[in-house]
């Protein structure tokens, strides 16, 4: 049996860990910096678009169920090979620039929330090795973890929101789009490096079994992500007003609002490290992907766990220890905003029709 085979409700489960998974470190922040208590309403847009690609991107899944093609194949078949490798090259710089991003806010959760300093080199080798290995045994062991832990995180990030959403004034959100709707509607298109996370699903395209739909679960999946994450913006922002860009990580700060002065007995801090468990599941996710983008760049299916693919991400693992985390994202959204749309939001569009074509293709072929 293909051990990257993965059924759509444990697809399902995974895509809401990786929509709740890092959207709630710094980007509440960042947005509050860029609109203010208007974050919310640029957080609602950005989840709007990722929604309509989404739709096209599981058409694309529900027609690839007879044939079981994989994306470079899809994409070969259809557009040429040059134009693959160059996909897959951007594909490759976003999961690494998303992985560093991911853990540098953790190692800076650990630090700030948690008190507890350590070595880059020590912090990231157990999570490379533990996403190493999760990689040699196959997507669907990921995905069975992420089906196991999922009513635990769930629950976890549902306790962190009750005592805040007690308190909050949601008036203070108003009066609506006081920042101008075209700046709300530009900021979230240039924080969207924070979002498309169904990209992972490029991916697994040949290894989903789809029976019945596709389009129920996952949606639904999506639904509540999006839901949660514009409830926290805008928890987040009614909370601390204008501090809220001074607070950087948003998830520990909401639960410490209503939390005791003292740390006896401080209930959010084992509910906030529950929830970092979607981030490392989303670390591993990512790194499956890079891997999955070498063995489609060479042209080779891998049939044992490459080493050489391993070392060279492991070697991007390193990059927050020459640049800054401020540093790294200033680069990305000045940068890379217009590359990263053409496999975030136009790739989607086309893949309906991209994987006709290669299905005809293949047809032809096997005449």
């Amino acid at each position: 049996m293909d051990k990257n085979r993965v059924q759509v409700g444990q697809l399902a489960l995974l895509y809401l860990l990786l929509v709740m998974g890092g959207k709630f470190l710094t980007l509440p922040s960042l947005l509050a910096g860029d609109v203010g208590h208007d974050s919310w309403l640029s957080v609602a847009f950005s989840f709007v678009w990722d929604g309509i690609c989404l739709c096209f991107l599981l058409w694309a899944v529900k027609m690839n169920s007879d044939s079981h093609l994989d994306l470079s194949a899809i994409l070969e078949k259809s557009v040429s090979k040059p134009v693959t490798k160059l996909l897959l090259i951007i594909f490759f710089v976003i999961f690494i620039l998303r992985i560093n991003v991911l853990l540098s806010s953790c190692y800076k959760m650990f630090s700030v929330t948690f008190d507890v300093s350590t070595n880059w080199i020590v912090y990231v080798l157990p999570i490379a090795a533990l996403s190493f290995f999760a990689v040699a045994k196959g997507f669907n062991a990921i995905a069975r973890m992420g089906q196991l832990l999922f009513g635990l995180i769930l629950l976890a990030v549902v306790a962190l929101f009750v005592s805040p959403l007690l308190e909050v004034e949601f008036g203070a959100l108003k009066p609506l789009g006081e920042a101008g709707w075209d700046k709300i509607l530009l900021t979230s298109y240039t924080r969207s490096f924070w979002f498309s996370d169904y990209i992972f699903i490029y991916f697994v395209l040949d290894g989903i079994k789809v029976k019945k739909t596709v389009f129920t679960p996952i949606l639904i999946s999506f639904a509540v992500g999006a839901f949660l994450c514009i409830l926290l913006n805008a928890v987040f922002v009614a909370l601390f007003g204008y501090l809220a860009p001074d607070f950087d990580m948003a998830m520990s700060k909401i639960g410490v609002f209503s939390a005791a002065s003292t740390t006896n007995g401080r209930w959010d801090w084992l509910t906030l490290s529950i929830w970092l468990i979607s981030v490392f599941i989303k670390v591993m996710v990512f790194i499956f992907c890079a891997y999955k983008c070498i063995e489609k760049f060479v042209g080779s299916n891998f049939v044992k766990f490459n080493w050489i693919a391993a070392g060279i991400i492991l070697l991007t693992l390193s990059l927050p220890l020459f640049v800054s985390t401020e540093q790294l994202l200033g680069t990305v959204i000045k940068w890379g905003v217009i590359p990263f749309t053409l496999v975030q939001y136009v790739l989607p569009l086309l893949m309906p029709l991209c994987t006709k074509a290669a299905k005809r293709k293949t047809e032809v072929n096997n005449e």
